[in-house]
């Protein structure tokens, strides 16, 4: 009888370490994804404006409440902008990020809303709205959702 205990002991223990395994395997990968949209967010706002300070760094569940939906990589930083961010925006940083593969989609622009740019290569997704009268931008994005 303790044969038999010892191996479904044995069993669950290693069932558990799988699991365990494969939560810190996607760990990882949520980690990756969030560096490399980091990595382009941070790019994004030192065209956009200076003096970058983050607003959120955060991986949170893809639906909310349901931590087995993955995670998503959330991450914005605020910038201070000049008169030209706009033009440059829409222009020349546009301009550059469709060269490198990038879908680009301005957004409308209206009364409080800024002007908006967004972005979107692979998973990843961001985008800058730029309060010119506020005299900053808000830069951010997502690495999308992680399995």
């Amino acid at each position: 009888m303790r044969p038999t205990v010892i191996t479904v002991v044995a069993c669950l223990l290693a069932l558990g370490a799988c699991g365990n395994q494969e939560d810190d395997m996607n760990q990882k990968k949520a980690e990756t994804a969030a560096t490399e949209a980091r990595q382009h967010i941070d790019a994004l706002a030192a065209r956009v404006g200076s003096n970058p300070e983050t607003q959120q760094d955060t991986l949170t569940s893809c639906v909310p409440g349901d931590d087995s939906s993955g995670k998503m990589p959330s991450y914005s930083v605020r910038v201070t902008v000049d008169g030209d961010s706009v033009v440059r925006l829409r222009g020349e940083i546009a301009d550059d990020l469709a060269a490198e593969g990038w879908t680009v989609k301005p957004r409308p622009s209206g009364s409080g809303v800024g002007e908006t740019v967004a972005f979107q290569k692979g998973a990843t997704t961001m985008g800058a709205s730029i309060f010119v009268d506020r005299g900053y931008a808000s830069v951010g994005g997502s690495g999308g959702c992680v399995k």
